[in-house]
């Protein structure tokens, strides 16, 4: 007896490509196979052989329960937008030692259009796990070890609108690669090996497209897109009063969610993330009267302060979508 010559993880695959060819033969609709009119029972036991490996190929497939699972043991987190409008992922708070090969989970989520890889130990490598994405339309990839290598599967994500390449390893020769993406609208290319020249050439390729190079996004909060259908808010967060930032509690770890801050006084206000580790971290600005949609997570704590860094309150964040109303400020003695 001749000793096979392939391993067993080869033999397995070649067996089902070999068992599907045969079945095909013998049971395809059309004229009856030699084969088939000589011993019909063959026929029909290599019939059922072709059913068995169907399901078996099925079930090597993973579930979206499963990749969900998987997903969340490496630290992501998996959320509905909104009914009907696709998933959130985002492993850059406890999902840092992601690598490459967990992003094959991802790319069994066939309806994700967000995803937050920011500071994550990816490279180029994996992204092609990326390209089957076609629905992804914000993608955050800053300060991972994204370099050239790999970006031509950027070119397959076609409802692109936001992309974040800050800190990368990245060159004209990846920009080349977005130049078919004619909904991106956003690009960051801050610190990275991209050129005057580079930068030209995609402006002219995709003239609508804004692309920032010269601002700290480490200052920046996660961008919330505009076009998103924002829920409407279920809960009011409660103001508290505070004269003393320090009595503001650090954020702690929690669920993404959303809140909506409205500024209700009369004063130009800051709007500032106090961190894990207790450091306050401005967010923006909100002029008198004027909104904003924060993306956040529960159990975060938000300061309040006026232009000169003096604080007037803060909130805790809750699990629900909800408004933070910044109510009317009495005037100070001494501006």
């Amino acid at each position: 007896m001749t000793a096979s010559v392939f391993s067993a993880g080869e033999a397995i695959p070649r067996a089902r490509a070999a068992l599907a060819v045969l079945a095909a033969l013998l049971v395809a609709p059309g004229p009856i196979s030699p084969l088939r009119a000589a011993d019909p029972a063959a026929a029909d036991r290599v019939a059922a052989e072709r059913i068995v490996a169907d399901r078996i190929e099925k079930a090597d497939e993973p579930s979206e329960e499963a990749a969900v699972a998987a997903i969340e043991k490496l630290g992501g987190k998996v959320r509905r937008v909104r009914k009907g409008a696709g998933r959130e992922v985002a492993f850059h708070l406890r999902g840092r030692k992601l690598t490459d090969a967990g992003l094959a989970h991802v790319a069994a989520l066939k309806d994700v259009v967000s995803l937050n890889l920011r500071d994550t130990s990816i490279t180029g490598a994996g992204l092609s796990h990326l390209g089957g994405l076609t629905g992804l339309r914000w993608l955050h990839l800053e300060r991972t070890g994204i370099g050239d290598e790999g970006t031509e599967h950027l070119a397959r994500l076609v409802n692109l609108e936001y992309l974040n390449l800050y800190g990368t390893k990245i060159t004209d020769r990846a920009l080349a690669h977005l130049e078919g993406l004619k909904k991106l609208k956003r690009l960051y290319v801050w610190k990275t090996g991209v050129t005057d020249a580079g930068v030209a050439r995609l402006e002219k390729a995709l003239p609508k497209l804004k692309i920032v190079r010269g601002v700290d996004l480490a200052t920046l909060p996660d961008y919330v897109p505009p076009e998103l259908d924002i829920p409407v808010p279920k809960e009011d967060l409660k103001w508290l009063p505070v004269a003393d930032a320090r009595e503001v509690p650090k954020s702690q770890t929690g669920l993404n969610t959303l809140v909506i801050f409205q500024n209700k006084s009369s004063r130009l206000v800051k709007v500032v993330w106090i961190s894990y580790g207790g450091e306050p971290k401005l967010y923006g600005l909100l002029e008198p009267g004027a909104t904003r949609e924060q993306n956040t997570y529960s159990r975060n704590a938000w300061l309040i302060t006026d232009n000169n860094d003096r604080a007037l309150g803060y909130f805790i964040v809750g699990t629900e979508v909800a408004r933070a109303v910044i109510p009317p400020q009495p005037e100070p003695e001494n501006e």
